[in-house]
């Protein structure tokens, strides 16, 4: 009786084992390494393909159960796609609205030291630091479009910041701190619209999946960096009061290091680029490292220049605090702008800084009037300084 029932439980388990050696063998995966797949993450790697179809019903290729009849475009894409991601210096990766990461590139290893078949199947929330958790939450949170009954399918735009763990070893994984590692998100949040069981003509709208790319910020030795003729460095304290300039500054602004030494950076940065310098500021503050948004920089003959700033946060070695920042900066320009028309409209718009409103509020001492009457004011004050300067540049041809 006992050899029948062991012989019984052997051949379940062999029946059983086969099955999931057939299911792993299906999934798209190579066959190297479905074969040493345990049964846990098999079943975790189908339920992340099967979810992966939900979003994606079409399918991503031939691997993912659509089958092109274009074979040698088919190849193309293939090979073209894989070319892609090694080019791509980031990782792809799907993640579903309860935070499930539903596909990743390979290439995360590259950044992560962690592998695909790892993170595939698992909570993102495992390997982004606690700190990030509700940014991360904040950026799944859809939100319904303003014409929604026209819209039965759109994508919402998504760039954020998150410290992810890092396995690498301390030579190849660029600025860790805790064991995390910044990593630039950009995206988008798919949303579908489903229809309510309820009632036929009611609709809601659903999260589907994020799909984003992640890239590494500079490495931690930003101070190592070769800088081309493109490009300048700048050391300031953390509350962005510049310390130090290469003489580059000088080519691509028109000032001297000695003209923006002891200023803070701010002073520089037009007003509209303000607000998406300061949250940068802030997250470099909070995470270590940042990227910018282009901004408008202040240059000294007349006009802007646009810059990006890769920005680190450089710790004392003894005490391991903040000590200051170091940031490397690409104009997109080689030359500072000088123009008559640049020159006219940034003086008018520092003129507009210091309008008799501000004055008067200086010296009494007074409160600033209402937010929203002053914005109003420095609307109409910019479109009278556009309409001067159209009239200055038609007169100057």
């Amino acid at each position: 009786m006992k050899e029948k029932s062991k012989t019984a439980a052997r051949t379940r388990r062999e029946k059983e084992n086969s099955e999931f050696y057939e299911l792993a063998k299906m999934l798209p995966l190579p066959s190297a390494i479905t074969s040493q797949l345990d049964k846990a993450s098999i079943i975790r790697l189908t339920t992340s393909y099967l979810k992966m179809r939900i979003v994606f019903p079409q399918g991503l290729g031939e691997a993912w159960g659509h089958t092109s009849r274009t074979r040698s475009l088919d190849n193309i894409g293939r090979e073209l796609g894989s070319h892609l991601l090694q080019t791509l210096d980031g990782f792809i990766f799907v993640v579903a609205p309860d935070g499930k990461i539903m596909y990743i590139s390979e290439t995360a290893s590259v950044h992560l030291g962690l592998s695909q078949v790892e993170l595939t199947g698992n909570s993102i929330y495992e390997y982004v630091h606690p700190a990030d958790h509700d940014e991360m939450t904040a950026v799944l949170t859809p939100h319904q479009p303003y014409h929604s009954h026209f819209v039965q399918e759109y994508e919402v735009e998504r760039s954020f910041f998150l410290r992810m763990k890092c396995v690498l070893a301390k030579r190849n994984a660029g600025l860790t701190s805790g064991g995390y590692k910044v990593i630039h998100c950009s995206g988008y949040l798919k949303i579908r619209q489903y229809s309510l069981d309820m009632s036929p003509f009611e609709s809601c709208y659903q999260n589907v999946g994020l799909v984003a790319v992640g890239h590494s910020l500079p490495p931690s030795a930003v101070t190592e960096i070769k800088l081309h003729s493109n490009m300048f460095m700048f050391r300031a304290s953390l509350d962005m009061k510049l310390i130090f300039l290469d003489s580059r500054v000088a080519e691509l602004t028109g000032y001297e290091p000695q003209d923006l030494i002891e200023k803070t950076l701010y002073h520089h940065v037009h007003s509209c680029d303000i607000f998406h310098l300061r949250c940068a500021h802030h997250l470099l503050l909070v995470k270590g490292q940042v990227t910018t948004k282009y901004y408008r920089f202040l240059a000294k003959q007349g006009g802007w220049v646009w810059v990006q700033s890769y920005a680190t946060i450089v710790h004392n070695s003894r005490s391991s605090r903040p000590h200051c920042i170091v940031s490397v900066n690409y104009p997109l320009c080689a030359n500072p702008p000088n123009t008559v028309a640049a020159g006219f409209r940034q003086s008018c718009v520092m003129k507009a800084h210091q309008s008799p409103l501000r004055q008067q509020d200086k010296h009494q001492g007074s409160t600033p009037s209402n937010p929203s009457t002053v914005a109003i004011d420095r609307q109409s004050e910019e479109s009278e300084i556009d309409q001067t300067v159209t009239q200055k540049s038609m007169a100057i041809l």
